[in-house]
C-alpha cells in the first residue's frame, strides 16, 4: 500500500506544470466532530489541461454521524479561445444519507473565463451529460476568486445539477498564506442533496 502510494506521489511531482493544494481541517464543539479534507489537482498535458478533485467530508454530533460525504472527479480542457474552452467531466460522488447513495456521471461541457485581473477571476461552466447511464442531467458551476490582500484571498464556488434528485453545493473560503506554500484558512461547505448539511471548518493547507 505505502510502496503504490510512494510510486503514485512520484508520478504526480514528475507532471509538466503541475499545480495544486492539500487542505485538512475540522471542529470539535461541545460533543460535535466535523472533519474536512479536499485535494484539487492540475497538469498541463499535450493537447489538454488536466484537473482531480477529491472532497471529503464527515460530521458527527452526539455519538451520532450526521454527514458523511465524499467526491472524486476528473476533468479535461481544451481552449479554443483565449477565454473559452470545452471540457469533459468523469465524477462520482457518496452520500451516506441519499436514497441513492453513489452517483457516477459523464458530461461535456462549455467554460467561459468571464474575469481576469491581478486580483479579481470568474468562471462559469454548463454542461450537460448522463447520471448513473440513465438519467439526463445538466450542470452549472460558477467560481469566483477575489484578492483581498498580499497574503488574503476568498473563493466561492457555486454548483447546481439538474436531475431527478437535484444537488446544490456552495463551498466558501478565507485563506491566510503564511508562506509561499502553507496557508491557513476558514471554509463553509453547503450542500442539499435532497437534505442540507452544513459544515464550518477550520483549514491548513499545502500549495504547490
Amino acid at each position: 500500500m505505502m510502496k503504490g502510494l510512494s510510486v503514485l506521489l512520484l508520478l504526480v511531482s514528475t507532471m509538466v506544470n503541475a499545480t495544486g493544494q492539500f487542505e485538512f481541517g475540522g471542529k470539535i464543539d461541545d460533543g460535535d466532530l466535523s472533519i474536512l479534507t479536499s485535494v484539487d489537482y492540475s497538469w498541463e498535458g499535450k493537447r489538454f489541461d488536466n484537473d482531480i478533485e477529491f472532497d471529503y467530508r464527515y460530521k458527527d454530533s452526539n455519538n451520532k454521524v450526521k454527514t458523511n460525504r465524499g467526491l472524486i472527479a476528473f476533468k479535461q480542457r481544451y481552449e479554443f479561445k483565449p477565454k473559452q474552452y470545452a471540457f469533459g467531466l468523469v465524477r462520482y460522488d457518496y452520500n451516506e444519507f441519499r436514497t441513492l447513495n453513489s452517483r457516477r456521471q459523464i458530461n461535456m461541457g462549455w467554460g467561459y473565463k468571464i474575469l481576469r485581473t491581478e486580483k479579481v477571476k470568474m468562471s462559469n461552466e454548463i454542461a450537460i451529460g448522463v447520471l448513473n447511464e440513465e438519467e439526463f442531467l445538466i450542470r452549472n458551476s460558477l467560481w469566483f476568486f477575489y484578492k483581498v490582500a498580499d497574503k488574503v484571498n476568498f473563493t466561492n464556488k457555486f454548483l447546481y445539477e439538474s436531475a431527478n434528485t437535484p444537488l446544490i453545493r456552495n463551498e466558501t473560503q478565507f485563506n491566510y498564506m503564511i508562506s509561499d506554500k502553507v496557508k491557513i484558512g476558514l471554509k463553509n461547505v453547503y450542500v442539499e442533496d435532497p437534505f442540507s448539511d452544513n459544515i464550518l471548518s477550520f483549514n491548513i493547507g499545502y500549495v504547490w
